[in-house]
């Protein structure tokens, strides 16, 4: 069975496919934003936030619910620039990486 790892490296492969295929502005720009995604998965941020401490004490912390944790776990959705900066501030990510923001290294 594929470890999440390997499944996300397929995901970034057939995306990059996509953007080389550059079919449209619209489905360019929707696969640089996953590209960027799949390159800092939120998993990986939140490993890394506090990684001793409960889901209750990091929500407190950063004063926000554990629903929003979880969409951000999950990859629903991502934080806000705000959020994005103090999530940067404890992990050592850059926050525009965070947020998926920038276009990704070739």
């Amino acid at each position: 069975m594929d470890t999440l790892t390997d499944r996300q490296k397929k995901a970034l492969a057939l995306v990059e496919k996509i953007v080389e295929l550059d079919p449209d502005t619209t489905t360019t720009a929707y696969a640089l934003k996953m590209e960027a995604r799949l390159r800092l998965p939120m998993t990986a941020v939140l490993e890394k936030l506090w990684p001793e401490e409960t889901v209750t004490y990091k929500v407190r912390r950063l004063g926000i619910t554990r629903q929003a944790y979880y969409g951000w776990l999950a990859g629903e959705y991502r934080p806000d620039d705000k959020l994005a900066k103090e999530l940067a501030k404890h992990t050592g990510f850059d926050w525009e990486h965070i947020r998926g923001k920038l276009p990704p290294q070739r």
